[in-house]
C-alpha cells in the first residue's frame, strides 16, 4: 500500500517537474514567463524541503547536499532580479532548472 502511494507522489513530482520546465523555456510572453519562472522556483524550494526532511536525522551530508539544490532556486531568483533586462535571463533559468532535477532526483535517492 504504502509502495503504491509513493509511486503515485513519484509519477505526480515528475509530471509537474517535466511540465513545468518545458513551460519555463518554451512560453513566449515575458508575464507568463515570469510567472513559470517563480512557479518553479517555489517549487524548487519545496522539493528540496521535502527532501531534506525525508532523510534521518544523523544523515547530515544528504540534507545538506538537498538543503543546496533549495538555495540554487534562491540564487536563481536573485540572479533574475538582479539582471534588469528584457527577455529571459538564461542562468537564472538554468539555476532553477538544476535545483528542480537535482532535488527531485534527490528526493527519490536517485544519486544520493
Amino acid at each position: 500500500m504504502a509502495l503504491g502511494i509513493l509511486m503515485i507522489v513519484f509519477v505526480v513530482m515528475s509530471v509537474v517537474s517535466i511540465l513545468g520546465l518545458i513551460m519555463l523555456y518554451m512560453v513566449r510572453s515575458e508575464k507568463a514567463g515570469r510567472g513559470v519562472f517563480y512557479a518553479m522556483a517555489i517549487w524548487g524550494l519545496i522539493v528540496a524541503v521535502l527532501s531534506a526532511i525525508s532523510f534521518p536525522g544523523n544523515w547530515m551530508a544528504h540534507q545538506i547536499i538537498a538543503w543546496g539544490f533549495g538555495f540554487l532556486s534562491v540564487a536563481g531568483i536573485i540572479v533574475n532580479v538582479a539582471v534588469k533586462r528584457e527577455g529571459k535571463c538564461i542562468p537564472a533559468y538554468l539555476l532553477v532548472t538544476v535545483s528542480v532535477i537535482g532535488g527531485l532526483c534527490g528526493f527519490f535517492g536517485m544519486f544520493l
